[in-house]
């Protein structure tokens, strides 16, 4: 009854805005514990570009942006118990992101790492949700000359709970040799599609897979922080949109106030 309730709120639109407001009113990130806070983009259209701008200077006041490799260290070392760290990641490749995201994230010296489908670079699939173009091999350069990060988001994008242990291997290893060889760099972290356990890949196998294909971490689509090197392989992040209100991202990231109990 109670997982149905949160269901029909979180898929009705005006009751889900209203419940974001009010768990706002004793909820906020200068409230959360310490630990790695992985944002999680997909697209950033022009309209949206001051409030994704607005989103990470509200972050960069409480705590420090940091690059996936150095995401992974503080996580491994556990260091992430002392402070707030923010990592920035954005899946698939649109193209938004070089054109719209890039400034922002330049202006604000914000390290972010972009996970790229290795498949699409080449061929884009021609359906996507805004009719918006994806990023080819000169874009990814540009991004990379901007001194921002490349990660691994499958060769093909497919569900990999439903693919066979060969086919999920050749997902991990032949997307992170073709992203290596186009960028000239190691391809070291690894995105789930769509990143949810037993539904999008399976925690028992995928894991493993992606230790063998070469990976340091592997991210997922379930809310949360990271806090030690338990987290390397199953590395939560917070999928936000960028048109979100600085309310809305203290409701679903922050923590609960002390005196509010």
């Amino acid at each position: 009854m109670v997982k149905a309730l949160k269901t029909f709120i979180r898929d009705t639109p005006l009751l889900r805005e209203m419940a974001l407001r009010v768990r706002a009113l004793t909820y906020s990130i200068a409230n959360s514990s310490p630990g790695l806070y992985t944002l999680c983009y997909h697209h950033v259209l022009p309209e949206q570009q001051k409030s994704f701008a607005r989103q990470l200077d509200y972050l960069s006041e409480l705590g420090d942006f940091v690059t996936a490799d150095r995401a992974a260290d503080l996580v491994k070392s556990g260091a992430t118990l002392d402070r707030r760290y923010f990592l920035v990641s954005f899946d698939d490749g649109y193209l938004d992101n070089l054109s719209v995201a890039l400034p922002v994230l330049k202006a604000s010296s914000t390290p972010a790492i972009l996970f790229l489908v290795s498949d699409w670079i080449d061929a884009p699939p021609k359906a996507n949700r805004y009719g918006a173009s994806y990023m080819d091999r000169s874009a990814v350069a540009a991004w990379q000359s901007a001194g921002l990060d490349v990660g691994s988001h499958s060769a093909t994008h497919r569900n990999l709970r439903h693919l066979s242990e060969t086919e999920v291997t050749d997902e991990l290893g032949r997307s992170r040799r073709d992203l290596e060889a186009m960028t000239g760099v190691a391809i070291r972290h690894f995105a789930c599609p769509w990143g949810v356990a037993n539904v999008d890949f399976d925690p028992a196998r995928d894991i493993t897979l992606a230790r063998r294909a070469g990976y340091r971490t592997f991210y997922t689509t379930r809310r949360g922080v990271a806090l030690g090197p338990d987290d390397l392989m199953l590395m939560p992040r917070h999928v936000l949109e960028p048109n979100w209100g600085l309310y809305q991202v203290d409701a679903l990231m922050g923590g609960r106030a002390r005196d509010a109990r």
